[in-house]
């Protein structure tokens, strides 16, 4: 099979942890096994490397000139993308991108979009105009991508900017980075009190992930002996996290713990002990939740909300419940019915079920397809 030259595009990638950033991740370490793969990223950390080479592809990070919001402005972006699209055959361009409208037009090679997400209107006049301003920019890129690849049907067909593209689409399932690590679990032993139900919740801390609902709710169930973790970033989060409007509430109650950040191997163990994995999401910025997949195959229960592409998981396995977005008593409600599963359904009924319906290999054949099909410009 020909190597292809494959750019892929985004404004975060890793080290900083986000869904997008995941997934690209993913994308990256799949597709470099058989193609010659390129990041270009912003320096979002002044200790990282301009240029650097880790898992077989190569990171190449544009110098910012100053922040908005959770987006930015590099000049520098701009110039690598012309420099690096001339020596590509494929661009991958993952949006939201505000620059993405831009890109397109400076680029005669064929283009893959990824859309990950709408962008939900809320927050200042400020937040409102730069969500008008890149929801323009996208519509230019989706007119000029070859395909357009979305996280599932049912988060696709409910975007009104996506109604319009429906032909070029194709769901392809999103990747599980953690398939082939470690999911020996059987001599694993619980950290709390015996028989507590843990549930987990991954994610950067920011208001649209529903933080503040699961706070509520671990405060309601208090005497069901129910302790709640919480894992993700509340530090370095493009446009703030809700951590200091939660911070008191997190000190003062006994069942809720707040882990922070955690590198692959100590998730891997976050997961292997959680019983439910919840995702009490609130609007479009959640499209999919990939942290789903990535527990259920170390035997985790799903709790999600009941919207577009979030509940894919769930309904395309059977296994987890949903609830109401930011109902309190609803994910009271749901947290209950999945400590029910909890004693019918082992951590390996669970993984052995997800793995049907979910696997980096439809992942990587969705997208290699994609590419091998596309005629590249010289």
């Amino acid at each position: 099979m020909e190597r292809r030259k494959i750019l892929i595009v985004l404004n975060y990638f890793y080290p900083y942890i986000s869904g997008v950033s995941e997934y690209a991740r993913a994308l990256a370490e799949s597709l470099s096994k058989s193609n010659d793969v390129r990041i270009l990223t912003g320096l979002h950390a002044p200790e990282l490397k301009q240029v650097e080479r880790i898992n077989g592809y190569c990171i190449y990070r544009a110098k910012i000139l100053f922040r908005l919001d959770k987006g930015y402005i590099s000049s520098e972006f701009i110039r690598l993308f012309m420099h690096l699209s001339k020596r590509s055959d494929v661009v991958n361009l993952h949006l939201p991108m505000l620059e993405s409208g831009l890109l397109s037009l400076l680029t005669v090679k064929p283009i893959i979009a990824t859309y990950h997400c709408d962008m939900a209107l809320v927050g200042s006049i400020f937040n409102k105009l730069a969500v008008l301003s890149t929801r323009a920019s996208m519509h230019i890129a989706l007119v000029r991508a070859k395909s357009i690849v979305v996280l599932s049907k049912d988060y696709s067909t409910s975007s009104s900017v996506l109604k319009n593209y429906l032909p070029k689409m194709i769901a392809i399932s999103p990747p599980n980075r953690l398939e082939d690590r470690d999911n020996d679990f059987s001599l694993l032993t619980k950290k709390q009190a015996e028989n507590a139900l843990i549930c987990g919740f991954v994610g950067r801390l920011v208001r649209e992930k529903g933080i503040d609902i699961l706070i509520k709710a671990a405060n309601e169930l208090k005497e069901d002996h129910i302790v709640f973790w919480i894992a993700g970033d509340y530090k370095e989060i493009a446009g703030g996290s809700i951590y200091s409007e939660i911070s008191s509430q997190l000190v003062n109650s006994f069942n809720i713990k707040l882990v922070g950040k955690l590198e692959d191997l100590d998730l891997i163990e976050f997961y292997k002990t959680i019983d439910v994995l919840l995702l009490p999401s609130t609007n479009r910025f959640e499209a999919f939740g990939m942290v789903q997949i990535e527990a259920m195959s170390y035997g985790a229960i799903p709790v999600a909300s009941n919207m577009p592409g979030v509940r894919s998981a769930i309904l395309n396995t059977g296994i987890g419940h949903l609830c109401k977005p930011s109902s309190v008593s609803s994910l009271v409600s749901a947290i209950k019915d999945a400590k029910r599963t909890r004693r019918k359904l082992d951590k390996n009924t669970v993984r052995n079920i997800l793995f049907k319906s979910f696997s980096n290999d439809l992942f990587l054949v969705g997208y290699q397809s994609l590419i091998n099909d596309l005629d590249t410009c010289e």
